[in-house]
């Protein structure tokens, strides 16, 4: 009986101090840019999590690594290779808004790197008879979505940084052809 009384009690104090709050999808930033003729894709980018610039990023690293060493499954590498270029794609946007456009590039085209593994687990799987149909449609619906966003990246970027997104936005081409073939 005591400890329902001090949970009430508890829940008395933060409850009333607790405010829900939903985080804002991940096409904030296309919402901030300007708004053009092209429809929203609707696939949603996962929250990143620690950013490059955290001075304990290395520890997400080294995680990362660690999972990624740890899947043997072609499939299921392919889920997470894409899961990590959407998450860097995701950290390159919140980097973009923080003014640190050079660390954005890299990170962006780290998430690319990521996605091109994505597509080769996915090719490996297939070989080995696996049924790639979903994750198929999953790939181009994230590729999609990266080169929307890589597009509000050229329009938002001044003249001298456009390149580094314009080569990023060149490789996603290259993907796009792989994935139709």
């Amino acid at each position: 009986m005591r400890k329902v009384w001090v949970l009430v009690f508890f829940l008395l104090i933060f409850l009333p101090n607790f405010n829900i709050s939903f985080a804002k999808s991940d096409s904030a930033f296309a919402q901030t840019a300007s708004s053009s003729s092209k429809p929203e894709i609707n696939y949603e980018l996962p929250y990143p999590g620690l950013l490059p610039d955290s001075p304990l990023y290395f520890l997400k690293a080294i995680r990362d690594k660690t999972v990624s060493f740890l899947i043997s499954d072609f499939f299921k590498k392919a889920e997470f290779d894409l899961l990590q270029a959407d998450k860097r794609l995701n950290a390159g946007i919140y980097l973009f808004k923080k003014g640190k456009t050079s660390l954005a590039i890299s990170t962006v085209s780290k998430a690319e790197n990521y996605f091109e593994e994505a597509l080769n687990r996915m090719g490996e799987a297939k070989m080995q008879g696996r049924n790639i149909k979903e994750m198929e449609e999953k790939l181009r619906n994230a590729l999609k979505k990266h080169q929307q966003e890589l597009g509000y990246f050229v329009e938002k970027v001044n003249a001298n940084l456009t390149v580094g997104f314009q080569k990023e936005q060149k490789r996603l081409e290259g993907f796009d052809r792989r994935l139709n073939q």
